[in-house]
């Protein structure tokens, strides 16, 4: 029994059933997705809103807390062309929903936003844009993108009121904010934009009191920090932030009555500690970080705030960071003590679990558990019977299979720098054959959370090898600094090092093996096909650059100058010498090039040429666009073709 709430834990709450020595798991089991993500519980604790996938569709539902066997849908979208973001309670009988959809324009790719408001039984759907933008998608594009609402301000004491930004012409198509009236979708002028705003901050009662703007200069990236004391004062500019040279300054919350921002920073006040992001507190009377709020241990960024609406305000309760795992700090002790608690609980089965969400008085609570062989599984806390029951598993058909761990690992580059990975061996095979498998990002990270794509290749007999290769995010400012302007150099050479260092362990068969990877990973999947033609048998990149001078136009394109600068490299001779489609000759092993023609980050043109250049160059290719597709192919119709073909890829090409 546990001292602080003696939790009573049903009987059917951790089931840990494995199939010993099963059959193959069925491939339509890795290929879905989480059949329930992003639930949210209502102010009142009655009701849970949920993102539902199911077979192709996505849906919202809301289920009673106290019977899940009830379920009502409110909103419903069909196939892969469209996707539900984010779900939010805009008071106890109704929810706002985020969607989006693939939309092309002349300047590239973009996603446009829609946002709904429903009554939680289903009536009374209606989507919240302006009545006046009357122009069709199809005559006016431009208009059609720029009048896309997102959420900014739940109004305290105002349940039928939001405020949204949205770009409006009268303010140079900069982010402006509406107040829009959730049951009939009008739409009033809330606040202007004469600063180049493109980011609004607020304080803990939803009032507009930050805003962040712009430089004059689209492709310079500094930003300018305004605050006001009141909605009826004038701006005043507190900080200018200029990246790759000033502190990361991530805002989280302004306090006027302390007169302080709550933000996410990598200052660090003394000399020789380890330079990460960490939540602080800055005066702006002084000009100064005056508060450490919280840290992670070690080298660990923190890589979050964890914000909630409490009452009347919404405020910052804790942060996160990520070990391998994702964890919540938590200031509140009563928040705090449970959390610890439930987490020994499961902590005796190897899972980790979490404080997902509760309500305004604290009686009913979502936790989460996982762990690197189980998906995500949602449990139910009610704290008036102190009863803790099993709710929903993100891949129930997976979570009692009988899955490898994941093995973190460390190990020095060719140059000595200590990097970080993570090795997955399959069940019950000698010497498998070896997919490595890089992020993307690459300012991204892997962790050793359960992953579906990781376990279906285990599952299969592949060794997994994931490298956080320098320029991985989550382990400090040098950690990731390192990784700038080494696109097809060091980053690249750490893969290998991982390969040897994986060799000299001998747990795989580094003489049959892949390289897969997505985004920037499929990027690095390319050049290991012309840098070391003879060390895998197979390339496969899902949504991987190829021309490096072109993804290099696309970011200038979008005010990314100075990304490009400090970060990648911009003479031709580098670009020429680390993009793959200059080197098809090279390539000896057959590649498979999957591409989202509705990506807005990486242009599906890039896997056309790299598929051009490579047949020009008599290779072995194959090539598979998907009309809908987005840059992760983060649907279930998309995502099982993929995965489909990377299984028979990968069979077709490994021993």
């Amino acid at each position: 029994m546990l001292k602080l709430f003696n939790i009573i834990l049903l009987s059917a709450i951790i089931s840990f059933n494995t199939f010993a020595n099963s059959p193959l798991i069925p491939l339509k089991h890795f290929t879905q997705m989480p059949m329930v993500s992003n639930p949210s519980i209502s102010p009142d604790g009655n009701n849970i809103a949920v993102i539902l996938n199911q077979g192709g569709f996505t849906k919202v539902a809301i289920i009673p807390f106290k019977n899940s066997r009830e379920m009502t849908v409110v909103v419903e979208l069909g196939e892969e062309k469209y996707r539900i973001e984010e779900i939010y309670w805009a008071n106890n009988n109704k929810i706002l929903v985020s969607v989006t959809q693939p939309y092309k324009m002349k300047s590239g790719r973009y996603r446009i936003t829609h946002l709904y408001s429903a009554n939680i039984d289903g009536s009374n759907t209606l989507e919240l844009r302006k009545r006046n933008v009357k122009t069709h998608m199809s005559n006016d594009p431009a208009a059609y993108y720029n009048s896309s609402p997102h959420l900014l301000s739940l109004l305290v004491g105002q349940p039928d009121h939001i405020l949204i930004t949205m770009s409006d012409p009268r303010d140079m198509n900069y982010s402006s904010v509406f107040k829009v009236n959730v049951n009939d979708g009008t739409f009033k002028k809330f606040l202007p934009n004469t600063l180049r705003i493109v980011e609004w901050g607020v304080t803990k009662t939803g009032d507009v009191l930050l805003a962040i703007g712009a430089d004059r200069d689209l492709n310079v990236d500094t930003r300018y920090i305004y605050t006001r004391k009141t909605s009826d004062d004038d701006w005043v500019l507190i900080k200018t932030r200029e990246p790759y040279i000033s502190d990361t300054f991530k805002v989280v919350l302004f306090e006027p009555e302390s007169n302080s921002i709550i933000v996410i920073s990598d200052y660090t006040p003394n000399k020789g500690d380890i330079v990460k992001e960490s939540l602080w507190r800055y005066d702006i009377v002084t000009g100064s970080y005056s508060e450490l709020l919280g840290k992670a241990p070690g080298d660990y960024d923190v890589t979050g705030a964890i914000s909630k609406r409490t009452g009347m305000l919404t405020e910052v309760i804790g942060y996160k960071y990520n070990d391998g795992f994702e964890r919540f700090v938590y200031f509140d002790k009563e928040n705090s003590l449970l959390a610890s608690e439930i987490s020994n609980v499961f902590s005796k089965n190897n899972l980790v679990a979490n404080l997902y969400d509760w309500d305004i008085k604290k009686n009913h609570f979502i936790f989460s558990t996982v762990s690197d062989s189980k998906p995500t599984q949602y449990y139910l806390f009610d704290k008036a019977t102190k009863k803790l029951k099993p709710w929903y598993s993100q891949y129930p058909y997976l979570s009692k299979a009988d899955l490898p761990k994941v093995q973190p690992f460390d190990f020095k580059a060719r140059d000595g720098m200590l990097l970080h990975g993570y090795l997955t061996l399959p069940k019950n095979v000698e010497n498998p054959p070896v997919i490595l498998y890089p992020h993307g990002g690459p300012f991204a990270r892997d962790t050793q959370s359960f992953d579906t794509f990781v376990q279906m290749f285990a599952s299969r007999g592949y060794a997994v090898l994931q490298v956080n290769f320098r320029g991985s995010t989550g382990y400090g400012k040098k950690y990731k600094t390192s990784g700038y302007m080494q696109w097809g150099k060091k980053m690249q050479t750490d893969l290998l090092d991982a390969m040897q260092w994986l060799k000299e362990t001998g747990q795989a068969n580094v003489n049959n093996a892949c390289v897969v990877g997505s985004s920037y990973g499929g990027y690095a999947a390319l050049v290991a096909g012309f840098q070391t033609p003879k060390l895998f048998k197979c390339i496969i990149s899902v949504a991987g650059i190829s021309n490096m001078r072109s993804q290099i136009s696309h970011w200038e394109r979008f005010g990314q100058e100075n990304y490009v600068d400090n970060v990648v490299s911009n003479t031709p001779y580098e670009m020429k010498r680390v993009s793959p489609m200059s080197h098809a000759s090279e390539f000896t092993a057959p590649v498979l090039l999957i591409h989202g023609k509705a990506d807005i980050s990486v242009s599906y043109y890039q896997s056309e040429a790299m598929y051009d250049a490579l047949i020009r160059a008599r290779k072995d290719v194959e090539l598979e666009l998907f009309q809908y597709g987005t840059h992760q192919l983060n649907d279930a119709v998309n995502r099982a073709k993929a995965m489909v073909m990377i299984e028979g890829f990968l069979t077709k090409h490994l021993n």
